[in-house]
């Protein structure tokens, strides 16, 4: 058997080399967290940069569709006119009623929805106040107001689409097709 001082010895060196191997750990673990921390703050950097870009480019596309939008029929009581009026998830509608031609695209509408109320075209539904019809950016933007069975006075109500169904819109979209 060892003797009393060989094992103290022994167990000294044995405490030292773990302190050390210890502490190494720790510096390690440190440096995880920082590379972790760095890591997640270029992430959120690059995530406000592309958010800030995609509102840019929203802004621009909005004023862009502001600028399209045909001149307002005037209020004469023509038989091609029809008069929408919006009505929104919160019950609001103030300013949301204008005068189209009855040949205007579904998609005229949809541009005044994101222009005016910065309601992006593509997450939101219009249905009729009586729900028989529904009418969304994708399915119908080429459709005229009368071919859409629009009348002369028409109240339409402004969804917004479920998170979900977007999303499934977005991935289908970006499949590569084969």
């Amino acid at each position: 058997p060892p003797s009393a001082e060989s094992m103290s010895a022994w167990l000294n060196a044995l405490r030292k080399r773990h302190a050390k191997e210890f502490a190494i750990l720790q510096k390690h673990a440190k440096e995880a967290v920082k590379e972790r921390e760095r890591r997640e703050e270029i992430e959120r950097a690059a995530h406000e940069a592309e958010e800030e870009r995609r509102l840019e480019a929203i802004a621009k596309r909005r004023k862009e569709l502001l600028e399209s939008l045909p001149e307002e029929p005037p209020k004469d009581g023509t038989l091609d006119v029809v008069t929408i009026a919006l009505r929104f998830a919160d019950g609001k509608q103030s300013g949301g009623q204008r005068r189209f031609l009855s040949s205007t695209p579904m998609g005229t509408v949809f541009n005044w929805v994101d222009a005016m109320f910065e309601m992006e075209r593509e997450t939101i539904t219009l249905t009729t106040m009586n729900g028989q019809s529904s009418f969304e950016w994708e399915e119908h933007a080429d459709t005229t107001l009368q071919e859409a069975g629009i009348g002369r006075m028409t109240g339409l109500r402004v969804l917004h689409k479920k998170k979900e169904e977007t999303k499934e819109e977005e991935e289908t979209q970006q499949v590569p097709s084969q």
